[in-house]
């Protein structure tokens, strides 16, 4: 359901990016056109 859509990942804490990283790359193979994410602290 994500194919052909832009997908806005949104994270309570952001240390290494991992988690973000991993998430947009499935997003992406799952068709999604792009991805971006907001974190509310570092």
């Amino acid at each position: 359901m994500v194919c052909n859509r832009s997908i806005i990942l949104v994270d309570d804490i952001y240390t290494t990016g991992a988690t973000v990283r991993q998430a947009a790359r499935l997003l992406k193979e799952a068709g999604a056109t792009q991805v971006s994410s907001l974190t509310i602290a570092r």
